[in-house]
């Protein structure tokens, strides 16, 4: 995710498994209902953030999940950025 310009929101030392939360990207084209419907449709359900500290969302990392679903979530995030005009792999997250 951080390759395709998302910052979390923890530290690395603080992050637990279960799920991530990464800021949204400060970017004029990324609207969060765009990028969440576009996922949707690519089968990934994120969850939006509930922070009053940052404007967020949350992707979980629990149940049945090995390294051909990850990569199958992460190119449906490329995509979905693609869709919306942003393909800079270096915007930064707010």
């Amino acid at each position: 995710m951080t390759a395709l310009g998302f910052k979390p929101l923890l530290k690395a030392e603080l992050q637990a498994p279960i799920i991530v939360t990464f800021h949204m990207l400060d970017n004029e084209r990324f609207d969060f209902q765009r990028f969440y419907d576009g996922l949707k449709e690519r089968g990934f359900v994120i969850y939006p953030g509930k922070l009053t500290v940052a404007d967020s969302f949350r992707i979980g990392c629990i149940g049945r999940i090995g390294e051909r679903e990850m990569r199958g979530a992460l190119e449906a995030v490329r995509e979905t950025l693609q869709t919306m005009g942003i393909t800079d792999s270096s915007t930064q997250a707010a």
